[in-house]
């Protein structure tokens, strides 16, 4: 990176970030070159395209350049950023969690659409299993005020990352660490959604470097990627109340699979797509 540290212009310094970017195979290297030197400025990328004649300092540049060999090493971006924004609110994300994906947005928008249309109670108890960054829970607890929420994960490390995030978005969550209904073991709810692991060992391999620098925990459910939703169909009668509903995101590909593995223990399915036309939320109820 001695490129980097030979010139001190922000315009020259994006330009040989780009390129180095470039080189490395990152996509959209100009726009991830900015947005690391804004990170560095700490100023938003607009401000940044205002100065692009000043000169920064040495010790911002020495950063800078680190921060561009790890990602042109395929570290995510939201890593370096140590920020992914999910329903317009800027959650804290680190290696210990999985990066919150657009499409996961789908899945609080249908829940938020089910309490304007009282399918949900205000007064509903909600479980948020393998809840990582918190994004479902903390995002369901902003924009809509439940009853209570609870929400598991096995990792300690991810409810770190969870608790500091609620404690950004000031919301109250219950956070339990175990291994899914473990910790809520006795207890009944309205809701229960989830976001599992559901990346099969096939498609891991297939998967890009940046997302194979998330944590394998959080990603991979089984050889072919249902071993998460076997045990909610399994197990999760026993945890709702009376009229009680489960959601879960879903890959594009599992439909099919998911529905008949919880019709088989007497849900009735209904399958939600996403954007793209593509499935992706599963609702369960009991018939």
């Amino acid at each position: 990176m001695e490129e980097i540290l030979a010139v001190s212009k922000i315009s020259d310094l994006l330009k040989l970030g780009t390129k180095h970017l470039e080189n490395s195979g990152v996509p959209e290297a100009r726009t991830e070159a900015d947005l690391l030197l804004a990170f560095v400025r700490g100023v938003s990328r607009v401000k940044l395209y205002l100065e692009l004649s000043r000169e920064v300092s040495a010790k911002e540049k020495k950063i800078y350049a680190e921060l561009l060999e790890k990602r042109g090493n395929r570290e995510p971006l939201a890593y370096l950023l140590k920020a992914r924004e999910f329903m317009g609110l800027e959650f804290y994300v680190d290696p210990n969690v999985l990066i919150p994906r657009p499409e996961t947005e789908l899945l609080i928008e249908k829940i938020l659409e089910m309490g304007k249309n009282k399918t949900i109670s205000k007064q509903a108890r909600v479980l948020d299993l393998c809840t990582g960054s918190g994004s479902i829970a903390i995002s369901l607890a902003y924009y809509w005020s439940l009853g209570s929420i609870v929400a598991v994960d096995i990792s300690p490390d991810a409810l770190t990352v969870a608790m500091e995030n609620a404690a950004r978005m000031q919301v109250k969550i219950d956070f339990r660490q175990g291994d899914l209904f473990q910790p809520v073991q006795g207890e009944h709810f309205d809701l229960i959604v989830s976001n599992p692991p559901y990346v099969s060992e096939a498609e891991y391999h297939l998967c890009s470097p940046e997302v194979r620098q998330e944590p394998r925990l959080a990603l991979l459910g089984g050889a072919d990627g249902l071993d998460f939703y076997r045990r909610i169909a399994l197990e999760g009668e026993a945890y709702l109340s009376p009229g009680g509903m489960i959601m879960m995101e879903i890959g594009h590909s599992q439909g099919l699979q998911i529905t008949q593995l919880f019709k088989n223990r007497g849900y009735k399915t209904v399958v939600f797509h996403d954007y793209a036309d593509l499935d992706r939320i599963v609702l369960a109820e009991k018939e």
